[in-house]
């Protein structure tokens, strides 16, 4: 069975437009803007990005970018974890 990642609310501040609730994610690229990442949503389950465990879907949303793996205040950079998500069944 293969898990996704499933939006379910802003959990920060967010300059993007929101994905829609129940969206799936179907990409995610941590480098991308300078290490603030970049996010693509999908409605379609069979579009979203495919895991093989619920603990590595969990590491892709804490992911931090190579190029900028802390934040000027010394935290993680973890740019997904500005969306609150579920990890779900897709099979």
């Amino acid at each position: 069975m293969d898990y996704g990642i499933r939006y379910v609310a802003p959990s920060g501040i967010i300059t993007n437009p929101l994905p829609p609730p129940g969206a799936w994610l179907e990409a995610y690229h941590p480098e991308a803007h300078k290490g603030r990442g970049n996010a693509t949503w999908t409605t379609d389950p069979a579009r979203a990005a495919r895991f093989p465990t619920k603990e590595a879907a969990y590491r892709t949303w804490q992911a931090s970018p190579r190029c900028q793996p802390t934040r000027p205040d010394g935290r993680p950079n973890r740019p997904l974890t500005a969306y609150s998500v579920s990890v779900e069944p897709l099979d």
